[in-house]
This record gives C-alpha cells, structure tokens and sequence, in this order.
C-alpha cells in the first residue's frame, strides 16, 4: 500500500469535481431528447406500473402502448410479451427501476405539483432520471477515489479516474447514452470494491450487510453480473497455491458468509416473484428471442477484442493498457493479484458468449464499461510502475496516454455526428473516417448492411450478388434449409418467387411467412401477403444468424395445389465474416 495514501486528497477530490460538474453541465446543456426509450423504456417500466397505474404485472396494456406511441419510445414493444393467461412480462429485469425508484418518486411529486401530465413519462419524469444518472455517476466517480486512494498516492488516484472519464466510452454512455445500466452498475461496483477492502479489513457484519445488497442489486439489475462475486471472494490472496488459507478465512466468517448469501437471495427473490406471479414459475427465461442468448461453447473473443465493428482494444485502447497492468498487480497490488484477473478473464468471457456480441448501438463494447471501476487498478498499478522509470519512459508513457484521451474524445464526437456508426463499423469505413473530421466519403457505402429494411416488393439493389436457385414448393407448403448449407456468409436475400397464377377464390393473395429458425424457433419472422397474380415475388432479408446450425423457413399458403413457388437465395460473390 502507498505510503502517501492517508496524505491529503485535494487533486483526487478536485479531478472527481471538476469532472462531474463538466458532465453536468454538458447533460444539462443537451440532454437526450427521450430518456425514457428502447431498452430503457423497458427497465423503466416497472415504476409507472407499480405506483401510477397499480398494475405491477400489466394486465392492460394500453396505458403501455399509448405512451409509446405518444412519446415515440419505440417502433414496436420488444420490451415486454404476453403471456397466455393474461398479463405482460417485461423482458427486462427490475434492479434499474430499483435504483431510479427514489427519483421517479420525485419526478412523480414534481408532475402532480406542476401542470405536466403526470404519467410516468413526461419532462418531470425525463429529468429525474438524467439528475438520477448524474448522482450514480458522482457516487461511483467518488466510491472509486476512495478504493484508489487505499492503494495509489493523490496524483496517481486522481490521473486513473480522469483517464477512466476521459479516455474511455464511460464518457459516451454519460453523455449519449444517458440512462443505460452500465453507469450505475459501474457505482455498484466501485462500492462493492470499496466495501469488499473495508470487510476483509475489519470483519464486520455491517460491511458483510452491504456487500450482500450491493451484490443482489448487481444481478437484479443484470443477471450476469454474479461474476463480481469473485472480487471479494479472491481479494487479499496473492496466489492459488493460498486457497487453503482463503477457505479457512471464509470458514471462520461463515455466519457473515451466511448473511451475504442470504441477503443476495432475498433481492434476487423479488424478481423470482415477479416472474412466479405471472408464468408460474420462479425462474423464467424473459430474454424470448431465439436470435440472441449465451452460447458458452462458442465465445466470439477475438471479435469482441479486435473487431472494427465493436472491437475493445479498437475503441477503448486505454484498456489494453489497462489489460497489461494486470501483469503488474504481483508486485503493485499483491492483494489484487488473484481476484482482478479471475474477475477479468471470466466477465470477459461471459459478456463474449452473448450471440449478440456487439450489443446493439453503442460506442465500442457497452457492456464493459461498468468493469471500468476494477480495471482502474490496474490502470493504476500501471501508471505507479511507469512513474518508477527513467525519464524517456516517463515522457513517452505521458505522450501515450495524453495520445489516447484525445482519441476517445474525438471519436466520442464523432458518433455523435454520424462519422462512426454504433453498430455498422468496417475496416474501410474506419480507416476512412480515422482522425478526420469531415469524412469526404459516402460512409454509408463502407458500413455494414442495413438491416433495418428486411421485407422487399421491388428487389432490392443486388449488385455484387449471385443468384442460388435454393427450393421449390408445389401447392401450400413449408421448407426448412440448413444455413450451414447455403455458403451464405453473413446473409442472403431470399426470393419468394410465384409461378403460375393463384386461385381465383382465393383473391386475397398467397400469404408468406418467412424467418431463421434456432433450436426450432424462430427469429426475424416476417409476413407477407403477395398479389394474387402471375410472377408476385417478395424479396427478405435474413437477419443476423446466430449459429450455422439454424435454419431458414419459408411458409406459403393460400394458393391452390398447382401453384410453383420457387425459392432463390442472392449472396455475395465473396462471402465472408461465416457466423460460426
């Protein structure tokens, strides 16, 4: 431990400030148009639910769609499904609304004391969650100064948390994300960092009360969060070879181990009401598209890592840098030396088994961003080991990192204006847009496919496509084609192509219905109906296809037993990027 720790603060405490009253400034100045929105509208969910409309378990959906549709919050309800015997479950679980409870409840005050609709969802409501947003930003900034302090000298804790704000995508959830869960789960961690070093310290119950919250609210807010638990289960062993000692340790504490366990179970238990109430079961799988889940086999590492779509070290290098200093932590931060890189290794691998690795629009990898709070020490133990240097080690260590905030800052501006896509990022379409400003190339035609649009009357622009003749159905029918076997690379668009004439009593047209197919389910399903006349084709888009194992199904009906309806796959010349 640094003997300057206890030493005065004024530069970590200043850096914290200065910080936090900049990000205000900028929230206040440009807030979001709609915080209340997408994702969020479905972690939000919850609290006008419970306390405006008293219905927890959304019986009637209309209120639901009518503010969605009122403030635009989103182009269709993914948020929530419905349930055969009655009721709606929200795909997201409860922990956000937990910790936004306090300032709904304001918001809410704020509406019924003003003219503002007091709906759950109107500008009193929009600007408790932004002031929500910056108190969890100002209780994780500052529960981190705290844990640093512990370890590092004033300057060195102050310079981790300004590299941290500035030379990372924290910045970008702060500011244009505002309201996603990774800006408060980075204060649940930040605490229960400090709060794990206070507990291994003193050995008391009220610590050991607080870890057990801090880590139920974790996996209330994002179930796999449960790997935080390895920071206080490792912290202070210094080598796997001492897990006899560690065990003993936990042994001797067992009544407080029995409290943290049971406290996490009591908070986890809330959502296993939830879910008890409406489906009858306490553990339910809400996440209900087929396209996405964890797939523990087959982890997309190297792309979560190094791809220019949502690469890690591409976007965030300032954490490669942090990733080095886990090397260093044996001789900087013995205590740390076993459970930072437990934690690093099995959150990394966690969040790279999710199917959906680039996890949907965001500035490089979001769901790191809360592990920012641990891997600030080893950003620290690194900066210690090149202060210790020569001075050429030192100049060049300060260029680099100077180097590195500048280019998060700039790109942080440039998602902001459009020059990097948050989900459709190329090696070409980076390189063109590195460092520049004012990009003097169509962008769009270097991004990945649009997927956006997915179902097409008049074919789309297929140049640089081949044509696949792929099935043919006689008469009303389905098919079912293994992906693997279409040589398909990332996508195709299918035709659905109708050869003779249909029914004349069937004048409402041959209906398709079109989808991928995982573990028999689908996903990306579209229907359509086609004129009823001679060579009607429809043209689908494939969605993102989670595994080569699943299927492509193609429905008709309506049509009579002598229609042919024949199938063609169009795919790229060079198909590439396979999904594995």
């Amino acid at each position: 431990m640094s003997d300057t720790a206890s030493a005065g603060s004024i530069r970590s405490r200043t850096t914290v400030l200065v910080l936090w009253c900049t990000l205000a400034i900028a929230l206040f100045i440009s807030p979001p148009a709609n915080i209340i929105s997408w994702d969020i509208f479905g972690y939000y969910l919850y609290l006008p639910a419970t306390f405006i409309h008293h219905d927890p378990t959304i019986q009637d959906i209309s209120w639901v769609e009518q503010a969605r549709e009122l403030y635009k919050s989103s182009s269709t309800l993914y948020q929530a499904q419905e349930r055969p015997t009655g009721g709606w479950v929200l795909k997201y679980p409860m922990g956000l609304a937990l910790l936004w409870s306090p300032f709904f409840l304001m918001g809410h005050l704020t509406a019924l004391l003003t003219d503002a609709p007091a709906d759950g969802f109107s500008s009193p409501y929009q600007w408790s969650l932004i002031i929500g947003t910056l108190c969890y930003v100002l209780l994780g900034l500052w529960m981190l100064m705290n844990v640093l302090r512990l370890f590092f000298s004033d300057g060195i804790t102050a310079l981790s948390i300004g590299l941290v704000v500035l030379g990372t995508n924290y910045l970008h959830q702060v500011l244009y994300s505002t309201g996603m869960p990774h800006i408060f789960l980075f204060a649940l961690q930040a605490s229960l960092l400090w709060y794990t070093v206070l507990w291994h310290r003193e050995h008391r119950m009220r610590h050991a009360i607080v870890i057990g919250f801090l880590i139920g609210v974790l996996c209330l807010s994002r179930p796999s969060e449960i790997v935080i638990v390895l920071i206080p289960l490792f912290f202070g062993m210094v080598s796997f070879r001492r897990w006899r000692d560690q065990a003993g340790l936990w042994w001797n504490a067992r009544g407080q181990v029995l409290v943290v366990a049971t406290l996490v179970l009591a908070v986890a238990m809330l959502q296993f009401l939830y879910w008890k109430k409406l489906t009858g079961r306490y553990l339910y799988m809400s996440y209900n598209n087929p396209g996405e889940g964890f797939d523990f086999l087959r982890p997309y590492l190297l792309e979560v890592l190094f791809s220019f779509r949502k690469g890690w070290y591409i976007y965030t290098p300032l954490m490669f840098v942090a990733t080095i200093g886990l090397f260093r932590l044996r001789r900087v931060l013995p205590e740390w030396s076993v459970a930072l890189p437990t934690f690093f290794v099995m959150n990394l691998y966690v969040i790279a088994s999710w199917s959906c690795w680039w996890y949907a629009d965001s500035f490089g990898q979001r769901a790191l961003v809360q592990s920012y709070a641990v891997m600030a020490l080893p950003l620290g133990a690194l900066l210690v080991r090149s202060s210790e240097q020569g001075k050429a080690v030192r100049i060049g260590s300060g260029i680099l990192v100077v180097a590195l905030v500048m280019l998060n800052l700039f790109q942080t501006r440039q998602v902001a204006t459009g020059s990097i896509h948050t989900s459709r990022m190329t090696w070409p379409a980076y390189k063109a847009a590195f460092l520049d400003p004012h990009p003097d190339v169509d962008l769009g035609s270097l991004w990945s496919l649009d997927r956006s649009q997915d179902l097409f009357l008049a074919p789309p622009d297929l140049t640089g496509y081949r044509r696949i003749p792929c099935a043919e159905l006689l008469g009303p029918g389905h098919v079912g084609i293994p992906w693997e076997r279409c040589n398909a690379g990332d996508h195709a668009f299918v035709e659905v192509h109708g050869k003779r004439s249909m029914d004349a009593h069937v004048p409402e047209g041959m209906k398709v219905v079109l989808s991928m197919r995982h573990g028999g389910y689908p996903y990306g399903e579209r229907k359509a109906v086609l004129p009823a006349t001679e060579g009607s084709a429809l043209w689908y888009l494939t969605p993102e296809v989670r595994t080569p194992s699943d299927s492509l199904f193609v429905s008709v009906s309506g049509v009579g037993p002598d229609h042919i309806t024949e199938l063609h796959l169009y795919v790229q010349a060079n198909a590439y990027d396979r999904p594995r």
